[in-house]
């Protein structure tokens, strides 16, 4: 859709306007709107004419924008006027894709979004032990964190308590069934 609105901006004469700054002296004067009707070779559908002075000002303005100020003046516009953009779209507009496509590739954006959001490094954390099962436990500890057995102790009665981070979730659940078989209460996040 946006490149039709494209299209037609420039079918209707925007492209034919010829640019001029202030400051520029030997620019030519802007030309005025195109004021007939055109046939678009494209589709074959007949545009009707541009006949906005206040938009034609405007664009004027807009064209001398670079691409940061044009970035802020969409999100500005979106802003005032309400319009929300999921994630999922703008990295849709950022590929370049989301108009005009078959229901099977949007299901495969839906799949690609998914997978990136998929969580691939986990915390192991300790959250509670059987009082008589503690050195067990802290010894368990001190060898899968290399600590010291006075900051492994204060590890375990320090609990809810991270022992390992961002590991595999295979070594995650190795570790969580091993504790969890000396009386200890684990949790993968």
């Amino acid at each position: 859709m946006g490149g039709d609105i494209l299209a037609d901006a420039q079918w209707r004469g925007l492209h034919l306007t010829s640019i001029a700054r202030n400051d520029d002296a030997t620019a030519a004067p802007a030309l005025a709107p195109t004021t007939t009707a055109v046939t678009s070779s494209r589709t074959g559908e007949t545009i009707a004419p541009f006949a906005s002075p206040k938009v034609e000002a405007l664009f004027q303005r807009i064209i001398w924008l670079d691409m940061v100020e044009v970035h802020l003046l969409a999100e500005l516009i979106n802003e005032k006027m309400g319009i929300t953009i999921s994630d999922a779209e703008r990295e849709r507009m950022a590929r370049g894709g989301g108009g005009g496509r078959g229901k099977r590739n949007a299901e495969m954006d839906d799949i690609t979004v998914e997978a990136v959001v998929e969580k691939t490094m986990f915390d192991v954390k300790l959250i509670g032990f059987d009082a008589k099962n503690k050195i067990k436990v802290i010894k368990e500890v001190r060898s899968m964190t290399n600590l010291g057995l006075k900051e492994a102790k204060e590890l375990v009665e320090g609990v809810p308590a991270t022992l390992r981070k961002n590991i595999k979730r295979e070594e995650a659940e190795e570790l969580k069934v091993l504790l969890e078989g000396l009386g200890a209460q684990v949790e993968i996040v």
